[in-house]
């Protein structure tokens, strides 16, 4: 049965847009159906038209004029469309457009189609799919509703050029046949050639993909090829395996020139609360190895080549165990220190295994965690050599604050530490048989509260006790670890305790002004901290306190080393002041500088910190932003003598158009300043780089990094990309001026291309350039 929807059997009514139901306003006609159809076989078209014409002797029903028939999901809309109740079929011409339930719009010129809209064939096919690419075609065939072929198809995600239509898209799939299947979700192409710029690159008899709907599908992913000089050419080829909705895996194998077959593989798992993720590799092949023993010549450490197993394993596990509470490991370990950069797998120095659990509740904090590290920067036999890194097992912490003006109008904590640390390599000795074992507690509780007084003077005052036990296995007789010497009597069981009383005051006092439109804030500040001077001793090694690095940020501190091995006693008073100038469009100027002085001298800082004499280095900060395209930072630490620069750090990025962006930063590392000759002894680096947007769809890049002290370059790099909507292409070259002990000085070129509903296409060329040198 057919119901006409704002039009009469016998004269042309309004077009109205069809609703679910026949609308209670609008004029209805019921067109009979055939008697030999079954009574709520199918669900009845709606159709809405300009005119509605029933003829009851052939059993024809025309509608004509802006015509839409919706049914079972389905829509087909045409300048006319005729029905015969006696063959079943329904005929459209002129403008045909057909929408599928699965967002699939398919437009022609005439279609025939069964009278429940699902199969029928229609001539000069375009198909829209549901991520907006096109496919177009001479004719389309639709079967069962399900599968649809078309003959002479051409495929292509890409837009059309505005100025020209009828020329190629950037890049199309071109083929004799074409099966869009429904049910399975799988585009099929036969005798398909792959266009590039309208040129013919690729040609295959057959290649299948999913239909842009598919989140994922099982099977081989696009190759990865090219050239390094660590292994020579290599092609590489993985298998995705979609295990089930929550897990999926990867296995793959990378054949190279040089160094043999790697094969490779990756496993995901989702649960409701966490994640499990595990990837690998496995080769044979020939690295450099060098043998802390002492065979070479003269007693040197013997380097040879040899061939070995090889791999890696990375892995990482959470799960969330309530709103309080998590748990999660972390693995990452190698065969070798450069089985990671050979095969291009990562380029970390230092790898971090970890397993922990960690609990939140509000304001507070506890964790249980076991750490191992693997140092690949130091040359060694493989996994055993852990460099200066230790292994923790366990590290447990516990901090609580209290609630606001919870005793005396202010906040109280309590934070508590244990830790194991294990070493197998001495930093003393650089021997692998004396490292030193520690254990150590550690508690504070202490007290905090901010006054605010009523001429503006901003105080806060904080008070804690910290108390440290430690207990120690193989250290140094008679010294302190950071200094000892390999001739040093070792000693077993040293133990020692710490009890260590802070009392800190610091004073704000915020001027606020205005110039003109302008406003500024002058804000001095001073800080007074008292501790009894004690000695952290010789049985207690530095662990956690050894990299110090003095600078505005923790100048008002009152412990200026870091972690908890070492502590800062006596009295010393920091002060400082800040200046900033702020304009109604958001450019701002600000200013610090400060200093700190001490009571006593103290010779547990380093002589390069800024912070063993009395008087302290100076250190300060500058920062411009004179506009909403202009940022500049310059970070620094001044000798308190002669104000020679001791460290800098000096960054700025502008944005002149909405198209370029540039940076440059340099930076000084300085330990001990002028000699007596005027000779500077420091490392300076400058960087340098920025991005251009030349088009809309062409950017350019490029970055350098330059070695001020030794006049030479560390890198060049220049790369440029297109990007539109259905194709990226990216070029990088690489020019390395540096050496490793296994690396030579070259250059790398990175290429990838990418085609929307493809994949990438990632290509690496590299090669070494000897250089002779003052060439």
């Amino acid at each position: 049965m057919l119901t006409a929807i704002g039009a009469s059997a016998q004269e042309p009514g309004p077009l109205l847009t069809p609703p679910a139901a026949p609308a209670p306003a609008a004029p209805a006609a019921e067109i009979p159906s055939r008697p030999d159809t079954p009574a709520g076989q199918q669900q009845p078209p709606v159709i809405s038209a300009d005119e509605l014409i029933y003829d009851q002797t052939l059993g024809l029903v025309t509608a004509r004029g802006k015509v839409e028939i919706h049914q079972n999901h389905q829509i087909v809309r045409a300048d006319q469309v005729t029905y015969n109740q006696k063959t079943q079929v329904v005929a459209a011409s002129g403008h045909v457009t057909m929408v599928q339930p699965g967002g699939e719009v398919m437009f022609g010129d005439y279609a025939e189609l069964t009278d429940d809209l699902k199969d029928g064939f229609i001539q000069q096919v375009s198909l829209i799919l549901s991520d907006n690419s096109r496919m177009v075609g001479n004719s389309a065939v639709r079967e069962r509703g399900e599968i649809t072929t078309i003959d002479r198809a051409v495929y292509s995600p890409c837009n059309l050029c505005k100025d020209d239509p009828t020329a190629p898209p950037l890049w199309q799939i071109r083929a004799v046949r074409v099966t869009n299947d429904a049910v399975s979700k799988d585009i099929i192409y036969h005798d398909a050639f792959i266009d590039l710029f309208g040129v013919p690159l690729f040609y295959t008899p057959y290649f299948s993909m999913p239909d842009p709907s598919v989140d994922r599908r099982q099977g081989f992913l696009f190759p990865t090829f090219g050239a390094t000089s660590d292994v020579g050419p290599f092609f590489g080829l993985q298998y995705y395996f979609d295990i089930s909705p929550d897990q999926d895996a990867t296995v793959g194998a990378m054949t190279t020139r040089d160094a043999g077959t790697l094969f490779s593989g990756e496993y995901r798992k989702r649960f409701d609360k966490g994640l499990v993720t595990l990837n690998g590799s496995i080769n044979q092949s020939g690295y450099d190895k060098i043998l802390n023993d002492n065979s070479g010549f003269n007693g040197s450490n013997l380097n040879f080549r040899s061939q070995q197993v090889r791999w890696h394993l990375f892995g990482s596990a959470r799960y969330d165990f309530d709103q309080n509470w998590r748990f999660g490991t972390d693995i990452q370990r190698t065969s070798d220190r450069t089985y990671l950069d050979n095969f291009n797998i990562s380029s970390a120095d230092v790898l971090q295994s970890r397993a922990y659990a960690e609990g939140f509740y509000g304001l507070n904090y506890i964790s249980v965690e076991a750490l191992d590290w693997q140092d690949l920067r130091t040359p060694g036999t493989g996994i055993g050599n852990k460099g200066f890194s230790p292994t923790i097992l366990p590290w447990a912490q516990a901090n609580y604050v209290s609630e606001p003006n919870t005793l005396f109008g202010g906040q109280w904590f309590v934070n508590a530490s244990a830790i194991s640390l294990l070493r197998d390599f001495d930093p003393v000795t650089s021997d692998p048989t004396r490292g030193v074992d520690t254990r150590r507690l550690s508690s504070q509780v202490g007290w905090q509260r901010d006054f605010y007084t009523d001429s503006g003077i901003v105080l806060n005052a904080r008070t804690y006790l910290r108390g440290d036990l430690y207990q120690s296995n193989d250290m140094p007789d008679g010294t302190k670890v950071i200094n000892g010497g390999p001739d040093e009597v070792l000693t077993d069981d040293a133990s020692a305790a710490r009890l260590f009383p802070v009392a800190t005051l610091t004073a704000r006092y915020p001027f606020v002004g205005q110039i003109g439109s302008y406003q500024q804030l002058l804000e001095p500040i001073v800080s007074f901290s008292a501790a009894p001077k004690i000695s952290n001793g010789n049985k207690i090694p530095n662990n956690d306190s050894a990299d110090i690095e003095f600078d505005e940020i923790n100048l008002f501190s009152e412990n200026r080393f870091p972690g908890l091995d070492r502590v800062e006693g006596g009295q010393h008073v920091s002060y400082g002041f800040r200046y900033g100038l702020y304009a109604p469009d958001g450019a701002n100027a600000t200013f610090f500088l400060g200093q700190s002085y001490r009571f006593e001298k103290d010779d547990d800082f380093p002589e390069s910190s800024g912070l063993r004499d009395k008087v302290s280095d100076y250190v300060g900060r500058v920062t411009l932003h004179p506009a909403p395209y202009l940022n500049l930072d310059w970070r620094f630490r001044l000798d308190k003598d002669n104000f020679y620069s001791r460290r800098q750090f000096v960054q700025a990025t502008t944005t002149p158009a909405d198209w370029l962006n540039l940076n440059v930063n340099y930076s000084l590392l300085d330990d001990k300043g002028p000699d007596d000759d005027g000779n500077t002894f420091n490392q300076q680096q400058l960087g340098a780089g920025g991005t251009a947007k030349i088009s809309d769809y062409w950017s350019l890049s490029t970055g350098m990094t330059y070695d001020i002290q030794n006049m030479r370059p560390f890198t060049y790099s220049a790369g440029a990309q297109y990007m539109d909507e259905c194709f990226t292409f990216g070029v990088t070259v690489q020019r390395r001026f540096t050496t490793a002990e296994d690396q030579k000085e070259g250059y790398s070129v990175f290429l990838t291309l990418n085609l929307k509903n493809l994949g990438e296409v990632p290509l690496k060329l590299s090669g070494e350039q000897s250089r002779t040198p003052g060439t």
